[in-house]
């Protein structure tokens, strides 16, 4: 009776999710690769959208700019414009955004977290409370750190994501960094997070993963809807570059009508099913554009 009682309770608390749940697959418009012309690896690891242009990071050691990007006649994208960054020490940039005339990035080699103005000139490490939020942050395992990044101008708060081993959501006051809030949502499809972005008031999430973007609302932590990428970048026929285990989107943008997924292919080579598929060669990384579903 103990045991009966006992599984009543456990199935009367769970939240079920159905194994035939169904998300809406993102339709590519383009699948473009850096140009031949960049000499070397680009490990792409964030990027956003400004005024006056795209902009892009990468998070290898000798990637000490922003990089503004534009896409060529002949179906890829190129560096048009470095933008140098005066950052001492081991560097593994993260999650790019932009807000009021300052690029915001992480550093997730020490977990830094920086206000950059346009040119690069002034560079401000942003002081985040976690410490009074109970994180210990020196402990955290390395490469499980700062990976995502999202600035709310409306409601002033910075979001910054813990990839994972646990990943979270830390929302904290973008004047005085003071961390108000640590939520996760259900690893239901994905257990890491990899970028973010705030758009019409809600919360983009990149699951790297799962191959998953998921729209949550920032006030009640529901999650809206989950959209999927897997049929393009991770399907029976093969992954867009092998041989891998693991996701590869690194970067998340989103436009009026437009999701743009950045994959970190770290320097492995396209598929045939890449080449086939989407005439991609060689191992410069990628920046896919989809259309971005009604609703969404």
């Amino acid at each position: 009776m103990q045991l009966i009682n006992c599984l009543v309770f456990f199935l009367s608390t769970c939240v079920l999710i159905p194994i035939d749940t169904v998300f809406r697959e993102l339709e590519p418009i383009s699948v473009k690769q850096l140009s031949e012309a960049y000499e070397g690896r680009f490990d792409i690891s964030g990027i956003v959208d400004t005024p006056t242009g795209t902009f892009v990071i990468a998070d290898k050691s000798d990637n000490r700019f922003i990089y503004q990007i534009e896409w060529t006649e002949s179906d890829r994208w190129e560096i048009v414009k470095e933008i140098p960054l005066a950052i001492k020490g081991p560097i593994d940039f993260e999650a790019l955004d932009y807000a009021d005339g300052f690029f915001f990035m992480t550093n997730e080699y020490d977990n830094e977290v920086y206000k950059i103005n346009e040119d690069g000139s002034k560079i401000e490490s942003l002081s985040i409370g976690f410490r009074k939020a109970e994180e210990r942050v020196r402990k955290w395992k390395k490469n499980t750190g700062l990976e995502g990044l999202a600035i709310d101008t409306k409601r002033h708060l910075l979001y910054l994501a813990k990839e994972r081993q646990p990943r979270f959501i830390a929302v904290a006051d973008l004047e005085s960094g003071e961390v108000q809030n640590k939520v996760n949502f259900p690893e239901t499809e994905s257990n890491d997070i990899s970028d973010m972005k705030v758009d019409h008031g809600f919360l983009y999430v990149l699951e790297r993963n799962g191959n998953y973007i998921t729209k949550l609302n920032p006030d009640t932590w529901e999650v809206i809807e989950k959209v999927s990428y897997r049929n393009t970048c991770s399907n029976n026929e093969g992954k867009l570059y092998e041989p891998t285990n693991f996701g590869m989107a690194e970067a998340l943008l989103l436009t009026e009508d437009e999701i743009w997924v950045a994959l970190d292919n770290n320097e492995l080579k396209a598929s045939a099913f890449a080449e086939k598929q989407f005439g991609m060669k060689g191992d410069k990384p990628v920046i896919i554009r989809f259309k971005r579903p009604e609703g969404f």
